[in-house]
């Protein structure tokens, strides 16, 4: 064992987390001594001030920010349940044309998850130079990989409005046993507004990407609220960004196959520490939100959102219903 320890105030208890060191440290397990409180919790990993999942090692981040880029990879960047799924589902079918069974033999061949997990960005790096890398991410600015800021691959990024991005976020949060406060909704609403929230909160993640590099040519910038308005304007959005024209007959087929019945039918689950334990699709709809806020909620989230978006480009195309 190392000695380097994290210490965390998690209500009335502590926990104290462990990283046991080896030869790869890349395939090092964290073990967790509780205190005080007979649930175990996976807790959370903060480096250099940002808060990620346990599943980040703590030399990820340098390594992403090191990690060369190629000119055809595509990187689906979006905070946490911003429709991350949906939208690398949209850009593999632009990329194999509507095929199927193309689409599946890819996914099965590499069932990657998020690039900043374990030791997945090796795994990335290791695939093959034939076709591009389609990799889902969720990192701050300055964790992204340097080659991008010169102009290397593409980006497509989406923002989905804060009020049901949260509703979303706490609903896969509460059953993944990180902290005690993310499983209920009052304390996980207290959570999100504060810079430590897992992955930081919703205004500190997407507004330095927009706000700087919305008008970079290897950025698309889409809204969740704009894919549901016009899903097959969106779908033809990528595709342009991508270089990728396809007939009218397979741009009906790539929005087919990436519609929430479609999608749903499929039953994707993310797969948690080697095993499927989430269906990622819950709903799907905007202003979902108002089934979970409270009029105090909505009233002081309103207040911290007007503070923060004035004066901002973004603010100008988040909907909170449509």
């Amino acid at each position: 064992m190392c000695g380097h320890q994290s210490h965390h105030k998690l209500y009335a208890y502590e926990y104290i987390r462990h990283i046991n060191h080896c030869s790869k440290t890349d395939c090092c397990q964290p073990n967790y001594t509780m205190t005080e409180n007979p649930k175990t919790l996976l807790g959370l990993n903060v480096i250099n001030g940002f808060t990620w999942p346990p599943l980040v090692h703590d030399t990820n981040p340098e390594k992403l920010a090191n990690f060369k880029v190629r000119e055809d990879d595509v990187f689906v960047l979006t905070y946490p349940k911003s429709g991350t799924h949906w939208t690398q589902k949209l850009v593999k079918n632009i990329l194999f044309e509507g095929n199927n069974d193309k689409i599946r033999k890819d996914s099965e061949s590499n069932p990657l998850g998020p690039i900043e997990f374990g030791d997945n960005y090796k795994k990335y790096d290791s695939l093959s130079t034939e076709k591009p890398r389609v990799m889902m991410i969720h990192v701050p600015v300055d964790v992204l990989p340097r080659q991008v800021f010169e102009g290397k691959g593409k980006v497509v990024f989406v923002i989905r409005n804060p009020k049901d991005n949260l509703v979303s976020y706490w609903n896969f949060l509460k059953d993944r046993q990180y902290l005690e406060e993310y499983e209920e909704w009052d304390s996980c609403f207290e959570a999100s507004l504060r810079p430590d929230m897992l992955y930081g909160n919703w205004f500190d993640f997407n507004l330095p990407y927009y706000e700087n590099h919305r008008n970079k040519k290897n950025f698309l910038f889409l809204t969740y609220e704009e894919m549901k308005l016009d899903h097959k304007g969106c779908v033809l959005r990528i595709c342009d960004f991508l270089s990728r024209p396809l007939s009218e007959e397979q741009v009906d087929k790539v929005v087919e196959n990436t519609s929430f019945s479609s999608m749903k039918a499929s039953k994707p689950v993310l797969f948690f520490q080697g095993k499927p334990t989430y269906n990622l699709l819950r709903k799907g709809v905007v202003g979902d939100w108002k089934t979970r806020f409270t009029v105090a909620q909505k009233e002081r989230f309103d207040a911290i959102y007007n503070q923060r978006m004035e004066g901002t480009a973004l603010a100008k195309r988040i909907k909170f219903e449509i």
